[in-house]
C-alpha cells in the first residue's frame, strides 16, 4: 500500500501532466477552428451571431402619458395604470368621478 507521500506526489504529477496536456489541446482545438474559418470563409458574426448590447445600455422605459390630472392642482398627474394615487383614491371618496379627471375629455 502506497503512502500518504507518496501518493500526493502522484497527485502532484498528474496535475502537472493534466496542466500540460490543457494547454496543447487547446492550442490544437484553436488552430483547427482558425482552419475551419478560413476553409470556408466564415465571418465572426455567422460563427458567434450578432454582439449583444453591454449590460446596462437599454434605454430606460418610457414613463405612461398622463390620462388624469388632479382637479386641485393641474401639475399632478396620472397615467391610470399601476395603483390609485392618494389625490384620486381622496377624489374618489369625496364623491367624484373619475370620468371627471381625464385631460382629453370629449364632451
Amino acid at each position: 500500500m502506497a503512502t500518504l507521500k507518496e501518493l500526493l506526489e502522484q497527485q502532484k504529477s498528474l496535475a502537472e501532466q493534466i496542466a500540460k496536456l490543457q494547454v496543447e489541446e487547446h492550442g490544437k482545438a484553436l488552430q483547427k477552428v482558425k482552419e475551419l474559418i478560413s476553409d470556408f470563409g466564415l465571418t465572426e458574426e455567422e460563427v458567434f451571431g450578432k454582439p449583444r448590447a453591454p449590460r446596462g445600455s437599454k434605454a430606460p422605459a418610457k414613463k405612461g402619458e398622463a390620462k388624469y390630472r388632479s382637479s386641485i392642482d393641474p401639475n399632478i398627474t396620472w397615467s391610470g395604470k399601476g395603483r390609485k394615487p392618494e389625490w384620486v383614491i381622496t377624489y374618489l371618496a369625496n364623491g367624484g368621478k373619475l370620468d371627471e379627471l381625464l385631460i382629453n375629455k370629449t364632451s
